[in-house]
């Protein structure tokens, strides 16, 4: 069965009709779920050894041990045995989640991270 031959005439009106027949057949997709498969991909869930976070956030190892333990804003992490594993979707939130505010922090905020990061309560009391 051999196809009819096209001629440059004709062209536009083949691929307006290609284009509504596409249009037909993502319509039909989307009533049974299956059209955009970008909305319906899960974010990525793959586990990340410690080098390989190393990597992905741009830090040493010994900076990426410190970042985990931090008391502020640790590293997201995963401990089973020996190894650390770390989700890699979980490492760029944590990095987006770093941005600098725009706005500086006001004068008791300030103060109230000061305090809090102390251990003792100095004798002559605070300078604020």
């Amino acid at each position: 069965m051999e196809a009819p031959t096209i001629t440059f005439d004709q062209l536009p009106n083949v691929v307006g009709g290609l284009s509504e027949k596409l249009d037909r057949v993502l319509d039909i997709l989307e009533k049974v779920g299956i059209a955009n498969p970008i909305k319906n991909v899960k974010p990525s869930r793959r586990l990340v050894y410690a080098k390989e976070a190393c990597q992905i956030i741009g830090k040493s190892l010994s900076s990426l041990y410190r970042c985990i333990k931090a008391p502020n804003d640790p590293i997201p992490s995963y401990k089973r045995g020996k190894l650390l594993y770390f989700y890699e979707d979980e490492l760029y939130a944590w990095i987006e989640n770093g941005r600098k505010h725009s706005v500086a922090p006001s004068l008791a905020e300030t103060a109230a991270a000061i305090t809090a990061g102390m251990k003792r309560r100095p004798r002559g009391g605070y300078n604020f």
